[in-house]
């Protein structure tokens, strides 16, 4: 999501909409891909503002095996405001 597609969201948003901003495991994504920093520090500007809140639900099961999966999270963000 670009920085123009949350500015645009957010002025066309209802207030208790959400939206799915990223799909991955974000902190570590971020270590191999600056561009990943893009949409949420976009979106931080909001929260700042007290005009959004952020959210995570787990993707992946928990793995208990010797070698476990890579943790996957939708990153989702609500407008409150």
């Amino acid at each position: 999501m670009s920085v123009e597609k949350v500015k645009k969201w957010m002025d066309n948003a209802e207030i208790g909409s959400s939206v799915i901003y990223y799909t991955g495991n974000l902190a570590e994504d971020r270590c191999y891909d600056k561009d990943v920093e893009v949409t949420p520090n976009a979106f931080r500007e909001y929260a700042e503002e007290k005009r959004v809140e952020f959210f995570q639900k787990r993707k992946t099961k928990v793995d208990r095996s010797q070698t476990p999966k890579k943790h996957i999270h939708d990153y989702i963000v609500r407008k409150i405001k």
